[in-house]
């Protein structure tokens, strides 16, 4: 499962734009992001089909979620809003 590379995620502009702007989330290279030192977000390109891996709530493992459509991209970002907050609440 490869890590999707710069070239890949430029369709995804605007849902990294959106996760760089969750409080408490911070982008540590190109589609990698981080929470408390963590890894929280990042995204894979199998053959052309991107995926996001979403930390799970409470730390044990991954999510993953389709990015084909933008409700696809909504509902990460939305759920990536609300693992974060959770993270804070801890």
């Amino acid at each position: 499962m490869a890590r999707a590379g710069a070239e890949a995620l430029k369709p995804l502009a605007p849902v990294l734009r959106q996760l760089r702007e969750i409080k408490g989330v911070k982008e540590t290279q190109p589609g990698v992001f981080h929470a408390r030192r963590d890894a929280f977000i990042h995204f894979h390109d199998e053959g052309g089909v991107l995926h996001a891996d979403l930390k799970k709530p409470g730390g044990s493992g991954f999510d993953r979620f389709p990015l084909a459509t933008p409700a696809d991209q909504r509902k990460l970002v939305d759920e990536a809003k609300l693992r974060a907050r959770k993270l804070d609440d801890e």
